[in-house]
């Protein structure tokens, strides 16, 4: 996960700064909450299942946008979050770790102001790496269904002006539907999912 982050700042920081054409850069850093479906249903599993019920992930965001003029820029935006927690199925438990990783990038538009207060949106587009272990407690026998989809990010939020230098990031608000293809889950045929994932995070930009 360390080396993940720090490999996401450096991208981040040099496309940005690519981009940048005498505009300042802007990084951002913050905590974020994502609620996403599992990508698993009772119907899918031709059982009944907890795993109907979203994930609610808590983890970070990071980004960094270079702009070509005082509204336009171009956006890196990464994101990961976890979750852990016990599920049901049928009559069988167990206890499911779930993380997803957001790598996107694409425009952003800021509305700078008189006042302190820059609201912003974008339109990001990339890929999602969704990991998926469930370990069932009766056997101890564990079951993986990780894939990596074409996702997006689309939203935006309001920045703070806090002096030249720092901002904070009231919120972000993204809706990130993740595109999860067919698979095979030990021998369960898993059809093909469009995860409803609602991403808030809020932090520090750094101009």
């Amino acid at each position: 996960m360390k080396r993940i982050t720090l490999l996401c700042v450096i991208v981040l920081s040099a496309f940005a700064t690519s981009f940048a054409q005498n505009k300042k850069p802007e990084f951002f850093a913050g905590y974020s909450f994502e609620t996403v479906d599992t990508g698993v249903t009772s119907t899918d599993l031709n059982t009944t299942t907890t795993l109907d019920n979203r994930f609610k992930t808590n983890g970070l965001n990071l980004a960094g946008t270079g702009y070509f003029t005082k509204r336009f820029g171009v956006t890196g935006d990464f994101s990961a979050n976890f979750n852990t927690r016990s599920d049901v199925f049928g009559t069988t438990s167990g206890q499911t770790k779930f993380s997803l990783y957001n790598f996107t990038g694409g425009p952003q538009v800021r509305f700078p102001s008189s006042s302190r207060l820059t609201p912003f949106v974008h339109g990001l587009a990339g890929i999602s790496r969704r990991s998926f272990t469930e370990t069932i407690a009766s056997t101890a026998s564990t079951f993986t269904d990780n894939k990596t989809s074409f996702t997006l990010n689309l939203g935006g939020g309001v920045d703070y002006k806090l002096n030249d230098r720092f901002a904070w990031r009231i919120f972000q608000a993204d809706y990130n539907p993740i595109f999860l293809r067919a698979r095979t889950v030990d021998t369960i045929t898993i059809p093909n999912h469009t995860l409803n994932g609602f991403r808030f995070s809020t932090g520090i930009v750094i101009k």
